[in-house]
């Protein structure tokens, strides 16, 4: 009969506000923030510790963190599903209008409405893809560092 020692699990940093997760990083995982004397700091997450994390190139504690980088969590946002629609709308109206024009239903030509259908489009690809650098981190927003046993705790690929 094998017996096994004990394993210790990846430590996380879960960033949460009114008990939803806004992000989550793990050992191992580049982190980028500014502080709130307004030092950008960046490295690798070596070791988190309870109100700490020590990086490849700093430590720097949870309460001096003002902003993080919001573009390595990827998070579904009534942004991007607002974008979405838009941008879709506006380039299927433009693809179901030209196919109505080659089958002779319209009149030929680029009028008012095919206009408004790029502008849509482009405001939904304006929501779409222009985000924010760093995420202000909000008041009630609490940084944790969790183990395995915590119900904040995700396995990460």
């Amino acid at each position: 009969m094998a017996t096994f020692g004990e394993v210790e699990a990846q430590k996380q940093l879960v960033f949460l506000h009114h008990g939803t997760v806004i992000a989550r990083f793990s050992e191992g995982s580049n982190f980028k923030c500014v502080l709130k004397n307004r030092l950008r700091k960046s490295g690798f997450i070596v070791e988190l510790n309870d109100f700490s994390m020590i990086t490849s190139n700093d430590t720097i504690r949870f309460q001096s963190i003002a902003k993080l980088d919001s573009r390595s969590q990827h998070r579904t946002t009534v942004n991007s599903g607002l974008g979405g629609l838009l941008l879709l709308g506006g380039l299927g109206y433009l693809a179901v209008d030209g196919i109505n024009k080659a089958l002779g239903y319209n009149s030929g030509g680029f009028d008012t409405v095919d206009r408004n259908a790029l502008i849509v489009a482009g405001v939904g690809a304006a929501i779409l893809f222009i985000k924010p650098r760093y995420q202000r981190l909000k008041p009630g927003t609490v940084i944790r560092t969790v183990d395995y046993k915590s119900p904040y705790y995700l396995l990460l690929d």
